[in-house]
């Protein structure tokens, strides 16, 4: 810049000096302005080598002030910024004065409402307080999310005790106390505590035990191993491979046993069953199975009560298919009409409607009302009221027709009797035969007392003992051999 003065100051000063102040002449002024424009042509050259001398100062000026003016722009973006983080940083303070005040508010309150929780040592105390948990559904019965749960536990993964990963893990139940290892829960409600438990339906609790599972509304499974509440309201208490699966049964320990019906149950024993018809009920034994409305079996070895409120109180395969029929132990015995029993013996009858058997071996009482006590292989059969009391294939098939022991006897008619011998036979209405051996009585109120092979076949006709004797005719009567020869 300091070149450029300069010059400039030189062209003009010898412009000065090249004009003269007053040419006299035309020619001395053309001649004076020739050399003035030489000397301006030299002074142009001059000023032209002197421009271009200076043009790599006048370059480096501008870019010089180029790059000053781009530094002016950032230095200016930077105090934008600058600004604009300090005005941030203003707003920031005045919120968190603001949140401050707030958080002084909320450690006020939450030091309100944790008064009376206190540690000491390794237990947290709660006084005069409830602790309750929610899942955030809004009721107890909402829907289920995982949350909202007790658990009192690490809450591993159930085993896969079925084989190939099953079952699978599932935490997917709320509102739930779960106290163990390996439980499963995926409905809400429940006590699931003991290892590897299921409970998959609401309020469906376990307590204790291990692989236990509780499939139905309301069911409780307390204990055992392998045990199964599957229904409504159903129970199993204890056992192992028990299953309640009718709605409000129960089981109560034992093995394998199931009670599937509405109300019925088990009570420990093995392989029982109470099924099909409600309030069944077995009490222990094994392979038992009650299958008749409110019927039951007390014990025993694989027993059936079929009938409705029939009963079966122990022994071996007997059965009580009838209504009200019940069977008191023995074996292989069978009641199986209304109101018919069997006590005890082995493979006895009771077929006719409030028959009944009173042990002994064989016997049947087919017909209404009949009866028999006791022997073997005796029949009160037919009519209604026949009776056997004792004794060995004695047969009593007429109306309130008896027979009191003996063997091979035969009372067929209406209030007939024989009481005991052998082979006797009362066949006449209101006919008896008291004893003795091949003695027959069929006229009406015929009667033969004892003896052997006598026989009273007219009306009120009678023997009184002997041998062969026969009373024939109407009110006849033979003494017997003592008093009449042949």
């Amino acid at each position: 810049m300091k070149k450029f003065l300069r010059g400039g100051a030189i062209i003009l000063m010898t412009l000065a000096i090249s004009i003269p102040a007053q040419a006299q002449t035309v020619e001395e002024r053309l001649t004076a302005l020739e050399t003035s424009m030489a000397n301006v042509e030299l002074l142009s050259t001059q000023l032209f080598q002197l421009f271009s001398a200076l043009q790599p100062d006048i370059t480096a000026i501008l870019n010089a002030l180029a790059t000053q003016q781009l530094e002016v722009a950032t230095l200016q973006a930077s105090m934008t910024a600058v600004q604009s983080d300090v005005s941030a940083l203003q707003t920031g303070q005045t919120e968190l004065q603001a949140s401050q005040g707030t958080q002084d508010t909320d450690i006020s309150e939450l030091q309100t409402r944790l008064n009376g929780v206190s540690r000491t040592g390794n237990t947290l105390l709660l006084t005069n307080m409830n602790l309750q948990v929610v899942s955030g559904s809004g009721s107890t019965d909402g829907g289920v999310n995982g949350r909202g749960n007790i658990i009192i536990g690490y809450n591993e993964a159930i085993f896969p005790y079925l084989g190939a990963d099953l079952p699978t893990s599932n935490k997917t139940g709320s509102h739930n106390l779960i106290v163990g290892k390996g439980s499963n829960y995926s409905s809400y409600g429940a006590i699931v505590s003991g290892l590897d438990n299921i409970s998959s339906n609401p309020y469906g609790s376990l307590i204790g035990g291990n692989r236990n599972t509780a499939n139905g509304d309301f069911v409780a499974v307390s204990g055992g191993l392998r045990n199964n509440a599957q229904n409504t309201y159903a129970s199993v208490s204890g056992g192992q491979n028990n299953t309640a699966s009718g709605i409000a049964s129960s089981v109560s320990g034992g093995d394998s046993n199931i009670a599937s019906s509405l109300a019925s149950s088990v009570s420990g024993g093995l392989n029982n069953r109470a099924r099909i018809q409600a309030n069944a009920s077995v009490s222990g034994g094994s392979g038992n199975i009650a299958s008749g409305l409110n019927s039951s079996i007390s014990g025993g070895l694989n027993n059936s009560a079929s009938g409705s409120q029939s009963s079966l109180s122990g022994g071996n395969q007997n059965t009580a298919s009838g209504f009200n029929s019940s069977v008191s132990g023995g074996s292989f015995n069978s009641a199986t009409s209304t109101h018919s029993s069997v006590s005890g013996g082995n493979q006895n009858t009771a077929s006719g409607f409030h028959s009944s058997v009173s042990g002994g071996d064989s016997n049947i009482a087919s017909s209404f009302a009949s009866s028999v006590s006791g022997g073997n292989n005796n029949r009160a059969m037919t009519q209604s009221f026949a009776s056997v009391s004792g004794g060995r294939s004695n047969i009593a098939s007429g109306i309130a027709s008896s027979i009191s022991g003996g063997e091979s006897n035969t009372s067929t008619s209406s209030a007939s009797s024989v009481s005991g011998g052998r082979d006797n036979t009362a066949s006449g209405p209101q006919s008896s035969v008291s004893g003795g051996n091949t003695n027959t009585a069929s006229g009406l109120t015929s009667s033969v007392s004892g003896g052997g092979l006598n026989s009273a076949t007219n009306i009120q006709s009678t023997v009184s003992g002997g041998v062969s004797r026969s009373a024939t005719g109407v009110n006849d009567w033979r003494a017997g051999s003592l008093f009449e020869t042949q």
